[in-house]
């Protein structure tokens, strides 16, 4: 990278952060719904994927077992937690500065540089 696009970008910094910090905010502040059982059992998370609410319907109660409603609340918890990743990882890949990689694709690149020095998944 040239010392004109290097300073172009150092001026640009203050509005980028000020954007990914929005970014984040808006995304930090989002509900993520997943759903079993034909919709019957609802699970809410935040976007860091805890478990905020859980909704079980009259019908799910009464028709399935407990094993069987178990393995509703732990597929609608899943589902829910997946949507919360997908949206963090449209944000990551959303947030750029200039023509630079994205945050997502450097931290996806940290991690996998990570992986493969150390020999371990991260």
């Amino acid at each position: 990278m040239e010392e004109h696009e290097l300073l172009g970008l150092a001026e640009r910094l203050p509005e980028a952060l000020a954007e990914m910090e929005a970014a984040v905010e808006a995304w930090s502040g989002r509900r993520f719904h997943g759903t079993a059982d034909e919709g019957r059992v609802v699970a809410t998370v935040d976007a860091l994927g805890s478990l905020l609410d859980l909704e079980i319907h009259v019908l799910s109660r009464r028709r399935l077992d407990g094993a069987s409603l178990g393995e509703a609340v732990v597929a609608a918890v899943g589902a829910a937690e997946e949507a919360a990743a997908r949206a963090k990882d449209e944000m990551m890949h959303g947030l750029r500065l200039g023509s630079l990689p994205s945050l997502g694709e450097l931290l996806g690149g940290a991690r996998r540089d990570f992986e493969r020095r150390s020999g371990f998944p991260a």
